[in-house]
């Protein structure tokens, strides 16, 4: 770590000590805070020029104070020690005024994570940032190399660079005090199909923790442009019961979906499909789905949760079996269960529910392998829309795919609508793939399901 960022961290412990001594003695019973900097930057070429440069850098502080059971929770970016103490006189007083919640507070001493010094989870990277010159350059070559990859390539919507380096500190009057930095680089481009009436877009993208392990521009125009040009032309499929594999960018948005509804404040709000299963089977045999905050250089990686509580790698599904929901101390008091240390907060928002890391256990049926298993199905590298009810467990979404016939693909198709539940859809899911997509805190292969209903002609 650069004396750059060692000054930083401790300017930023100084800055949330003073808050928290601050909330004690302008009366509040308990508080924390978290402290936020970001370092932001993007650049935006299309068609070989310039389009757009951004770039931004922001600090702000979040404070929650406690007086008894009631909580106040109010956020700034002004800095300065005198606005900081009325912010938080004002916070003491707020928490006065509101109605007292007898599940409210800080984590229990016991739940903290307090244990020195933090596990290196190499989330950031150190090395020198890139220049703007290469930045530019990056994103130049990436859209050039998508509009030369084929004559059919009629545009491009442009392609971006984008970095970022956030700092994030919290700590609360019960004794924690901790912080993570973490970086991310991200390139991406779309590129515009155009063959006799038909024209169709599609796009690619890479992002990665460390600046030397993106993906080269060269890779990412080439798969945007090739992925534009498989959309040409495409048909509707017909209506009926389909198998439909999913691509791991799409399959990612399944577990996204359970995870929704394993949420402990779903749970106390009688708002999910799952409530009362624990222990019993909510999906095929063939998954498992795992979190692990400790996995080196994961998106979602962290040493504690956003309470500052200990975290663990933990099996939430266990070949189908539902072993648990996730609580932050809320839901979990709420409730009547502890705190899995699952807690997600932003600068002015009461903590919620969230994960880290996400892994789907892989199967060992790569791409080709699953396509001769489907036999006959949908291919699907697209979802469009918002139809999943995790409260009923409704799914319905628009799509993009190809069709596939004896385990081979065929051409492309467009304008259909995948339906069903959530529970027929995770208990139909007959393949899981190894072809494990990284670029996200979910990871997550491919996934074949049986028994959907598809809304084409």
């Amino acid at each position: 770590m650069s004396d750059d960022a060692v000054e930083k961290i401790a300017q930023g412990e100084d800055l949330l000590s003073f808050v928290l001594s601050e909330s004690k003695r302008l009366g509040a019973t308990d508080a924390d805070a978290i402290y936020v900097t970001s370092d932001d930057y993007s650049i935006s070429v299309r068609k070989g020029d310039v389009e757009k440069v951004n770039r931004s850098l922001s600090r702000g502080m979040g404070i929650r104070v406690f007086r008894g059971e009631s909580q106040a929770i109010v956020s700034t970016s002004d800095l300065n020690r005198n606005a900081l103490s009325e912010l938080v006189r004002e916070a003491v007083r707020l928490a006065g005024e509101t109605a007292p919640d007898p599940y409210a507070g800080l984590p229990d001493p016991a739940d903290l994570e307090l244990h020195r010094p933090l596990p290196d989870l190499l989330l950031e990277d150190d090395s020198p940032e890139p220049s703007s010159r290469l930045r530019l350059e990056i994103a130049l070559s990436c859209e050039k190399a998508a509009l030369s990859y084929d004559s059919r390539i009629a545009s491009s919507e442009g392609a971006e660079f984008q970095s970022s380096r956030v700092t994030r500190q919290m700590g609360n009057t019960r004794g924690f005090l901790g912080g993570t930095r973490r970086t991310n680089y991200a390139l991406s481009v779309t590129s515009i199909a155009k063959e006799g009436d038909s024209m169709e877009r599609d796009y690619w993208y890479d992002q990665r923790p460390f600046f030397r392990d993106l993906d080269s521009p060269e890779a990412i125009g080439t798969e945007s442009s090739r992925r534009a040009i498989r959309r040409l032309h495409p048909k509707r499929p017909p209506t009926g019961n389909a198998r439909i594999l999913f691509d791991p960018e799409n399959a990612r948005s399944l577990i996204g979906h359970f995870l929704s509804a394993i949420s402990g404040h779903s749970l106390y709000r009688d708002a999910t499909y799952l409530k009362g299963r624990e222990g019993t089977s909510v999906a095929s045999g063939i998954l498992t789905i795992t979190e692990d905050p400790f996995l080196p250089g994961g998106f979602g990686s962290r040493p504690f949760d956003g309470e500052g509580v200990r975290v663990t790698r933990k099996e939430i599904l266990s070949g189908g079996v539902l072993n648990g929901f996730l609580f932050d101390t809320y839901s979990a008091r709420k409730t009547g269960h502890k705190t899995t240390g699952n807690a997600v907060r932003s600068l002015g928002d009461s903590p919620s529910v969230g994960t880290s890391n996400i892994l789907v256990t892989p199967g060992s049926s790569d791409r080709a392998a699953l396509l001769k298993q489907m036999g006959d199905g949908i291919l699907v590298t697209e979802l469009i829309g918002f139809g999943v009810n995790t409260v009923t467990g409704d799914y319905s979404r628009g799509a993009f795919g190809y069709d596939v016939r004896g385990g081979e693909i065929m051409g492309p198709l467009s304008e259909f609508t995948i339906a069903g539940t959530l529970d027929s859809l995770f208990l139909g899911i007959i393949g899981v793939g190894s072809d494990l997509s990284r670029r996200s805190s979910i990871i997550c292969p491919s996934i074949l399901v049986e028994g959907l209903r598809v809304s084409g002609i």
